[in-house]
């Protein structure tokens, strides 16, 4: 019969090195799992921005074939929306619409040029969440006969069933009110 002796510290040194494999071996299989949960988190959340997009752009569409109604299809009862507008704070899908409609009623050729949708991001993680936001041009001529030309930024946020419920939207509208003033002689 054989017996298996081992100093103290010869054993210390083999339980030590069979600690380190096992956790070297559970931190792999661990990460591993944390990558594939991220892989479909990811996916998952490029498919919803696909889905939201494609939404925001058929509104956008909308938009620019003068169609309000079908513009408002998009968005959600209660969404709020901030107004690139200063000092306006009504945040209802109803003065949205109203405002939209203004700029329907007194421009023609309404068009996005240059534009660059982006996904939105968490704030706290910094991963994608499904939202949308967009640069872009908005070229127009206003009925007075004077071209215009805004910058935008707007960013959207969506609910399950692919609505805007929040909008914000940045451009100047103090100058391009100024730009369709008549010219003082």
């Amino acid at each position: 019969m054989t017996t298996i002796s081992c100093t103290k510290t010869s054993c210390m040194k083999k339980l030590l090195f069979a600690s380190i494999v096992s956790l070297l071996v559970i931190a792999c299989s661990d990460k591993e799992k944390k990558e594939d949960d991220s892989s479909k988190k990811d996916t998952d959340m490029k498919a919803l921005y696909e889905k939201n997009l494609a939404v925001l752009k058929a509104s956008i569409t909308s938009f620019e074939k003068e169609d309000v109604d079908g513009w408002a299809a998009s968005v959600a009862d209660s969404a709020v929306w901030r107004s690139p507008a200063y000092g306006d704070t009504v945040t209802t899908k109803a003065h949205w619409k109203e405002s939209l409609k203004y700029y329907t009623d007194n421009w023609d050729n309404i068009k996005l040029n240059n534009s660059n949708f982006l996904p939105g991001l968490d704030s706290a993680t910094h991963e994608m969440d499904g939202s949308v936001r967009y640069y872009g041009r908005w070229d127009a001529v206003h009925s007075s006969g004077v071209a215009t030309h805004v910058n935008f930024y707007g960013a959207y946020d969506f609910n399950k069933d692919n609505k805007v419920t929040f909008g914000t939207e940045f451009f100047d509208v103090g100058g391009l009110m100024n730009t369709i003033q008549p010219k003082k002689p």
